[in-house]
């Protein structure tokens, strides 16, 4: 039990520290000093999404947890290269890796379902990227630099607490979900302590990622819709107790952004190399550990 429990925190860290890259770029536009207090809105959004989106995840647990060592090991090579992914996706495909190499159906199925779901995602993601765009330039009016730059902080301290609300909700239920942990106090101290952990370390690395930036050159309120689109799907996704990968959402959000754009800016081969590093290549290596693993 002390090792499911060693396991189940570990992932928790290595989960927060990988996302927090998304959740600190939001920071950019604020003073150094402001950073310690968008840190602790953060903590908290990643405690209280965790805690009223739990009870919506119910998904399918095997008896050998030794196979999600195998996430923990793919995303602390993925945050270290700084590429932000999800470790929800990993812990999906060791699932189905383990499913297909036992018979497991039950496993088979849910992760079937699952996938699905991420590809749905994706093109909902490119479809209200542009709804949201068109929108903004419809309806709202040209203003100066110093006005935007003041609407941007105003609005990326909101979106501070509500992404790690939708991320604390989504990634750290599917962990405990498929390790088994109750929504009970004990797990809820796991998660606070997981954060406590995670969160001082993430600023001291000042790992940050701006799918924006490195993929579309984006600015301003635009810069803001890979955001608002990927916190309102995963908020749907905590209510369907489906695991969503959010920075997949903002891939696929940023490109209908640069498909609407005037100027065609594309970094392809950094879109191509991102797409690559971050979701293909890690999901199949994670499923094919696993199915190996499990046949040993």
């Amino acid at each position: 039990m002390l090792m499911l429990k060693s396991l189940v925190l570990v992932s928790m860290v290595l989960a927060v520290i990988n996302s927090m890259g998304l959740v600190l770029n939001l920071t950019n536009c604020f003073r150094y000093r402001n950073r310690a207090y968008l840190a602790l809105i953060s903590g908290a959004g990643w405690v209280f999404g965790y805690l009223l989106e739990r009870s919506n995840f119910n998904l399918p647990q095997v008896d050998s947890v030794v196979i999600y060592v195998i996430p923990i090991a793919v995303i602390s090579v993925l945050t270290a290269v700084g590429y932000p992914t999800s470790i929800s996706q990993l812990y999906i495909s060791v699932l189905l890796g383990y499913s297909l190499a036992s018979n497991f159906t039950q496993g088979v199925t849910s992760t079937s379902l699952i996938v699905i779901s991420w590809l749905i995602s994706f093109a909902a993601g490119l479809i209200i990227s542009v709804l949201i765009k068109e929108a903004l330039v419809t309806f709202v009016r040209p203003t100066n630099i110093e006005k935007a730059l003041i609407i941007l902080k105003f609005i990326s301290a909101s979106y501070i607490f509500l992404l790690s609300y939708v991320l604390g909700g989504n990634l750290l239920s599917t962990i405990t979900s498929l390790l088994g942990l109750g929504n009970d106090l004990e797990s809820l101290i796991l998660v606070c302590v997981s954060v406590i952990i995670a969160i001082p370390i993430s600023l001291r690395a000042s790992i940050s990622l701006g799918l924006a930036k490195v993929l579309f050159p984006t600015k301003y309120l635009t810069s803001l819709i890979p955001y608002t689109t990927a916190i309102i799907l995963t908020q749907l996704a905590n209510r369907l107790g489906l695991p969503l990968v959010l920075s997949l959402v903002m891939f696929s959000s940023t490109i209908g952004i640069g498909l609407t754009s005037r100027l065609k800016l594309f970094h392809r081969k950094r879109i191509i190399r991102y797409l690559i590093g971050s979701y293909i290549l890690p999901f199949l290596i994670s499923m094919i550990l696993s199915y190996s693993l499990t046949l040993i």
